[in-house]
């Protein structure tokens, strides 16, 4: 009798101990993790998150997310000239700028004249525009008189799928402006 009441003893603590271990130590059917949770139940509970960090996507940049609309038409390439200059409008550190609306969708990719854009010295985006999910770095030029790119200066650019972003400082001196088509 003794001994059927140490076995039922010892399978009784087993029964307490084991499962309380297990709670504890978040480990075996007691876990709540979601990588326990995965790797015992077979689904896949973890791997969009996995996926989505791995993945460069264009929604992952997040200028996509991030910037500053400009919807003014006086940088279109067919408004007039004038005397405005970007200096003031950017400083030495990049602004994610999204063109839209009324004043062009991108910065202009063909060199406009000079006195265009209500400005003096029209920039134009010189360089290849990327590809879909994409960041490059590349130039703008500035036209003066006949001179397609009198000054210059490095911008980047985002493609977030539907749309581009531009990372734009300050023009090189005033009376430079980025253009819009």
């Amino acid at each position: 009798m003794r001994c059927i009441y140490t076995i039922a003893t010892a399978l009784l603590t087993a029964a307490i101990v084991v499962p309380v271990t297990l709670a504890v130590t978040n480990q075996g059917p007691f876990s709540t993790s979601a990588a326990n949770s995965t790797a015992n139940s077979g689904t896949t509970v973890a791997s969009t998150t996995v996926t989505t960090v791995a993945t460069t996507t264009a929604g992952s940049f997040s200028e996509c997310s991030s910037y500053t609309t400009i919807t003014d038409a006086t940088r279109l390439t067919t408004a007039g000239g004038g005397s405005t200059c970007d200096s003031s409008t950017f400083s030495s550190s990049a602004t994610w700028v999204r063109f839209s609306g009324a004043g062009g969708t991108q910065l202009a990719t063909t060199a406009p004249s000079s006195n265009q854009c209500d400005t003096q010295g029209t920039g134009w985006y010189s360089s290849s525009l990327p590809s879909s999910g994409t960041t490059v770095n590349g130039t703008v030029c500035y036209v003066w008189s006949s001179n397609n790119c009198n000054w210059s200066n490095d911008v980047r650019v985002t493609n977030c799928s539907s749309f581009y972003v531009f990372g734009l400082i300050a023009p090189p001196v005033c009376n430079l402006r980025y253009c819009t088509a």
